[in-house]
C-alpha cells in the first residue's frame, strides 16, 4: 500500500487543503477537505489535487459560463426574441413532425402554439393536424419572419 502524502495546509490554485475528510469518492479514493478562495468548501481526491485537475471549487467555471451565456444572449436576442430558437431543430419527443404542433390526448385535438418575446402564444385547438400546421405556419410568418429577415 502506497504511503499517503500529507497535503494539509498546501495550496493548489485557489484551494487550500484543510484536512483529510475520510469521505470517499466513487472510485474509493479518500477525499481532502479544501477551502476555496471564494469561501466554499470542496472535497477532492489527493492525486487529482497534485496533478492540477482541481484549482477551485468550480466558482470560476460558473462565472465564466454565466458571462458567456450573457454575451450570447446579447448577440442572439432581438427585441426579446432568440434568433437561434427560431431556427432550432425539432425536439426528439415531437410526434407531429412540426414545431409548435402537439397532440393533446385529454382533448383529442391538435394544439398549435408559437413562442414570441419569451411568451407562448396559443393558436388554438384543431380536429385536423393539417389545420394546426397551417395555423403555426401563419403565426411563423407573422411573428418570426421579421427577425429571420434581419439575419440575412
Amino acid at each position: 500500500m502506497p504511503k499517503r502524502i500529507d497535503l494539509t495546509g498546501q495550496q493548489f490554485g485557489d484551494l487550500t487543503v484543510i484536512k483529510l475528510s475520510y469521505k470517499r469518492d466513487k472510485y474509493n479514493n479518500l477525499l481532502w477537505e479544501c477551502k476555496c478562495s471564494c469561501g466554499n468548501p470542496a472535497y477532492v481526491p489527493g492525486p487529482s489535487l497534485r496533478a492540477g485537475y482541481y484549482k477551485s471549487c468550480g466558482c470560476k467555471r460558473i462565472k465564466k459560463r454565466d458571462k458567456g451565456a450573457r454575451q450570447h444572449e446579447k448577440t442572439d436576442c432581438v427585441d426579446g426574441t432568440r434568433k437561434t430558437a427560431l431556427k432550432a431543430k425539432l425536439h426528439v419527443a415531437n410526434k407531429s413532425g412540426h414545431k409548435g404542433v402537439i397532440w393533446l390526448e385529454s382533448r383529442k385535438k391538435w394544439r398549435a402554439y408559437v413562442g414570441f418575446k419569451g411568451k407562448q402564444i396559443s393558436l388554438g385547438y384543431f380536429d385536423d393536424k393539417e389545420d394546426a400546421i397551417a395555423a403555426r405556419k401563419a403565426a411563423e410568418e407573422k411573428y418570426h419572419k421579421p427577425y429571420l429577415e434581419d439575419d440575412e
